[in-house]
């Protein structure tokens, strides 16, 4: 039989097309043509996504019949397989190796990371350390909003940013960005993006420490929501 197949985002640009026709035996099912795609294109992972046959979404196992329209779907905008947000009083340094692992597939030709870090002196000023804090409830739903908008400007892949709480001394972490995509123009306009993003609306504030005293480290809000 023959089944008329749609690829989507990453997908398609990793089988090199959005459209194509696939031979599979009788009585086959979905993931019978999920393996059958990612052997013709070595370069194809589908692993994470979701299936839909004739428009409805349909588990793995579902049945294919002639004709039919089988639609493989990346993992939507923040959704839990595309992207990790969180906020932690713990190091980040031993979480960036597992993010980049969990970012990498595949698909994905690109993974560029950002590590923000203390830094001392700052303005001729000696910083002995920072603090972090934050309105946490607030925070974690804008590290998901930041995310979703990265997937919807460009073609990613997988998106991690989390963010440092508490005390971070010099040349630590204060904030880890993983980004995966195709193509390494998306992966890098996306993280420098997203520290952007971090630097003007996430609700998390700095203080420095310093030998002579401690000061708040503001920045400015965005017009749209000045008071």
């Amino acid at each position: 039989m023959q089944v008329d197949v749609r690829l989507f985002a990453h997908y398609r640009e990793a089988a090199g097309t959005g459209r194509l026709k696939l031979e599979l035996p009788e009585g086959s099912t979905v993931t019978d043509a999920r393996r059958a795609l990612e052997a013709a294109h070595p370069g194809l992972d589908l692993s994470g996504g979701m299936a839909a046959v004739n428009e409805e979404l349909v588990p793995p196992d579902a049945p294919l019949r002639d004709g039919d329209e089988v639609a493989f779907l990346p993992p939507v905008s923040g959704g839990e397989e595309a992207v990790r947000t969180g906020l932690t009083e713990e190091a980040l340094e031993p979480l960036l190796g597992e993010l980049v692992s969990w970012a990498t597939a595949p698909a994905y030709g690109a993974i560029v990371t950002f590590i923000g870090t203390t830094r001392t002196p700052n303005k001729g000023r000696e910083v002995r350390h920072l603090t972090y804090e934050a309105y946490p409830e607030m925070a974690e739903k804008v590290l998901e909003r930041i995310a979703r908008e990265m997937h919807e400007r460009w073609t990613l892949g997988r998106v991690a940013l989390v963010h440092r709480l508490g005390r971070v001394g010099p040349a630590e972490a204060s904030i880890v960005i993983v980004v995966s995509a195709p193509h390494r123009p998306e992966a890098f306009e996306a993280a420098r993006y997203a520290i952007e993003r971090v630097k003007l609306i996430l609700p998390v504030w700095k203080k420095e420490h310093l030998e002579d005293g401690e000061v708040w480290v503001e920045g400015g809000a965005t017009d749209e929501y000045r008071l």
